[in-house]
């Protein structure tokens, strides 16, 4: 981030002086702007957690590394500084400041983990390290069985201890999420990773509920699998992949001028009364995702409410390497330039509050914290932090206002699959 700053800095000395420094090393420059550019934007997800978590250390290195390439009197100088901190903020952020996973002796082999999309990306990298180096059970939940067979095959190669299976579960339809709770009712399950989901495509009309399909595949199906699974372990651990893209359900109407609002489809804090009554049955617009992933958060802090033996985490991962996007499958892509986790980093959020205990969790939110005051957010450096705490969820989208929208969607969730699954 530091190097925008300076970038922007130098561009007006480097016009008035007109000719000074040769092409190769404006070419430099204006590389290493549009990737310090782009840096800030793949990787706020990072960002946000350790400016937060270390606001005096963040503003030192900032001041720091902008003063040391002012300072320095050769260009190629100055643009070694600013490759240099762009490689130690990378380290920092993937190895440095990321929480370390529990210790292999420390965890139950006997756990049998249920993850939903896990043939491929997050899913199947998760499944993947928890089989692999823990020794742990793991059921995929696909779509494809071809897909899932392959991914079972590619983990259980692999394998010691631990095991790999495969399970078919379809999100877009809840008759499927039915049968897969009911074969896996047959086992004990003692963590659900809700991980599942996709980027919407604009426009996609109601699904055969006659509900948007997308809010239908990541929310409801989740709802329902949870709760069917609740009832054969009320000790369940749920895990929800959430994104850190729910802050915009409250940035813009915090920070943008009124004449402006106009301009954003959803509305503030995105699931809210209207989009409960009226949203969730419209084809898929621009905040789908938006409102998926918030509703994501909302389900796991709702969870422990009414389930007061259950526990829950909504994670959120940043931007990490996957094919949710066919542009993050190529060659030459954000993660092979760092601008993005590779799987490999981006699961260990997941595998913190997968494996974490009950009270390592709570560790930090106070002596008083209990889990029936409700889930809690996992950030993308693996350490748990209480929902809704950033400055811009305030006013009309304050914790209260929240947590009072997520109760409502509890109660439309079990409505609409209630009247949908009756029969």
């Amino acid at each position: 981030m530091f190097s925008v700053l300076v970038d922007l800095i130098n561009a007006p000395k480097d016009a008035v002086k007109g000719q000074k420094g040769s092409l190769l090393g404006s070419l430099i420059d204006a590389v290493l702007l549009v990737y310090s550019l782009a840096f800030c934007f793949f990787r706020v997800g990072e960002l946000v957690p350790i400016m937060n978590t270390y606001p005096l250390e963040f503003k030192t290195g900032l001041i720091g590394a902008v003063s040391l390439r002012l300072m320095l009197p050769n260009r190629s100088m100055g643009q070694l500084v600013h490759v240099a901190a762009l490689i130690a903020l990378v380290y920092a952020m993937d190895a440095y400041l990321i929480k370390p996973l529990p210790a292999v002796s420390e965890i139950s082999t006997t756990q049998t983990i249920f993850i939903t999309g896990a043939n491929s990306g997050v899913g199947f990298e998760t499944a993947r390290q928890l089989v692999v180096n823990y020794g742990l059970n793991v059921i995929l939940g696909c779509r494809s069985p071809a897909k899932c067979n392959a991914a079972v095959n590619a983990i259980n190669a692999n394998a010691n201890e631990g095991s790999a299976s495969s399970l078919l579960i379809d999100l877009s339809n809840f008759d499927s999420v039915k049968q897969a709770a009911a074969q896996l009712s047959e086992r004990k399950v003692d963590v659900l990773y809700n991980n599942a989901g996709f980027a919407p495509d604009l426009g996609s009309p109601v699904n055969e509920y006659l509900l948007d399909p997308s809010f239908t595949a990541m929310h409801l199906s989740h709802y329902l699998l949870t709760e069917l699974l609740l009832q054969g372990n009320p000790s369940l651990r749920v895990v929800n992949t959430s994104s850190g893209t729910h802050h915009l359900c409250a940035i813009p109407f915090a920070y943008l001028p009124e004449n402006l609002l106009h301009l954003i489809e959803w509305s503030p804090g995105c699931v809210d009364e209207q989009f409960l009554q009226l949203g969730i049955r419209t084809p898929t617009d621009s905040g789908a995702y938006f409102q998926a992933k918030i509703a994501n958060i909302m389900h796991a802090i709702s969870i422990p409410h009414n389930h007061p033996q259950a526990t829950s985490v909504a994670i959120d991962l940043g931007w990490v390497g996957t094919s949710i996007q066919p542009w993050m499958k190529l060659s030459i892509s954000p993660t092979s330039m760092k601008l993005m986790r590779d799987t490999q980093t981006g699961v260990l959020p997941a595998m913190h509050a997968i494996l974490s205990s009950n009270e390592e969790l709570l560790n930090g939110h106070g002596e008083n914290r209990k889990w029936n005051d409700g889930g809690i957010i996992m950030n993308t450096m693996g350490k748990t932090e209480e929902p809704y705490n950033m400055s811009w969820w305030t006013g009309n989208l304050s914790r209260e206002k929240m947590f009072e929208l997520g109760h409502k969607l509890w109660v439309t969730s079990e409505r609409t699959i209630t009247s949908l699954t009756s029969n």
